[in-house]
């Protein structure tokens, strides 16, 4: 077979790896991650032998996460860290892996529509799993994993549904409602931090629909839509709610009892011990941190009688502490980098309403999940908020290019 049979038989199977790596990873199964790391290697290849091809990476956004990464690995190897069980080298190379996934993307004809229908078809798939596991087990759903990072994936992929498909398929038409089924994992997965996802989407279009119908005469379809959100909300007020509620209760009785007794006894109050104690330690190693295999150990040495139950679990539950005390307030300046870069790049390459709110909402999801859990720590995670990210921004890219192109070529037509 001649490479180019292979080059068009790739323009038919990849758009098909990168939707079905994504509706698998919402489902917890490793051939999504497989799939976009499949990207990631083809995108190194292109570079290395073809270097003509870097062009088309997001420029900005490429060089600082790949500066992230490259920062936390090599301050982990001149620490002398060990290779092996290092966590913080192994998530860096995931975050490098992904510089190169728009380049391994070039076969896929429209990635963003790939992902959005693949997030699609993982959602739905999602509405009869998780029932079907709650049901065996009634109990926290995670389909084998840890049920707050399948919490956090379901919600990226709920949000990745919401991008405008251009040609979206017949039955899984481009809407604003897609991001309101994964509501129902969420939920199942008894992780409360990630029902922020619905009341940030919820605010958002509310107001665009709002100002949609207000500005186009009160379309039948806006009011609809404007309606099914607004029950989605309604019916789900009271128990997500109820289970706040009941979460700030048993928290501030845990903190009480906290300062009380002075020993830890919940989650509510080993975090405010952790955070405390991280907080001290970064004090004293503000700019490069202490290192991510001693974090847990040199926080623990500042809890005192509660180290024990500190040092029980592998992260903080924050990502700022974990990235400060990680690679110091340079590693945590170049994080934030990142996700201010993937949002100036998506302002300056579209005007379309849909695609920045969208972009907003998932930056906001991934700190505001993020100020209780290690996000950033689980190569699902990762996977999920990177892949997501630079499939968008493969798309951006090539617009921009096309437009410079034909920007190039009418001016040369001018000339002559």
């Amino acid at each position: 077979m001649t490479m180019r049979r292979v080059f068009l038989l790739r323009r038919r199977i990849d758009p098909w790896i990168l939707g079905g790596g994504m509706a698998t990873l919402a489902l917890m199964l490793g051939t999504g991650k497989v799939a976009f790391l499949l990207f990631a290697v083809c995108g190194l290849y292109l570079a290395a032998i073809r270097h003509r091809t870097l062009r088309q990476l997001p420029p900005a956004f490429s060089a600082v996460l790949a500066a992230w990464a490259i920062w936390q690995i090599a301050l982990s190897l001149l620490r002398g860290e060990p290779v092996s069980g290092n966590r913080v080298l192994s998530y860096a190379a995931v975050e490098l892996a992904v510089v190169f996934v728009p380049l391994g993307l070039c076969l896929v004809p429209r990635p963003l529509d790939a992902l959005a229908n693949g997030a699609r078809v993982g959602l739905l798939a999602l509405l009869v799993a998780t029932p079907v596991q709650y049901a065996m087990i009634g109990g926290r759903v995670g389909l084998g994993a840890n049920e707050a990072i399948f919490a956090f994936v379901a919600g990226v992929v709920g949000i990745a549904a919401r991008f405008p498909a251009a040609r979206p398929w017949r039955w899984l038409p481009n809407s604003r409602i897609w991001t309101y089924l994964a509501s129902v994992p969420i939920v199942l997965s008894g992780t409360r931090a990630a029902l922020v996802l619905m009341l940030m989407t919820g605010a958002f279009d509310l107001y665009r629909l709002a100002a949609r119908r207000s500005a186009a005469g009160n379309p039948r379809r806006s009011r609809v839509i404007l309606g099914v959100i607004a029950l989605v909300l309604i019916v789900g007020a009271y128990p997500a709610a109820t289970m706040i509620g009941a979460r700030f209760e048993s928290g501030v009785a845990e903190i009480q009892a906290f300062e009380a007794t002075g020993k830890v006894q919940g989650s509510a109050d080993v975090r405010l011990v952790m955070w405390r104690s991280a907080a001290q330690v970064l004090a004293e190693h503000p700019l490069l941190g202490v290192g991510g295999t001693v974090r847990m150990e040199r926080v623990g040495e500042k809890a005192g009688a509660n180290a024990y139950m500190v040092t029980y679990y592998q992260h903080l539950h924050n990502l700022v502490f974990d990235e400060a005390l990680s690679s110091g307030l340079i590693g945590l300046a170049l994080l934030f980098a990142v996700f201010a870069t993937f949002l100036r790049t998506v302002f300056a390459s579209t005007r379309t309403p849909l695609l920045r709110e969208t972009s907003v909402v998932l930056v906001a999801f991934l700190f505001l999940f993020g100020s209780f859990h290690g996000v950033l720590l689980n190569e699902w995670t990762l996977i999920a908020v990177f892949g997501t990210m630079a499939t968008l921004l493969t798309s951006l890219r090539r617009v921009e290019l096309a437009d410079r192109a034909r920007l190039d070529t009418a001016r040369e037509g001018q000339r002559r």
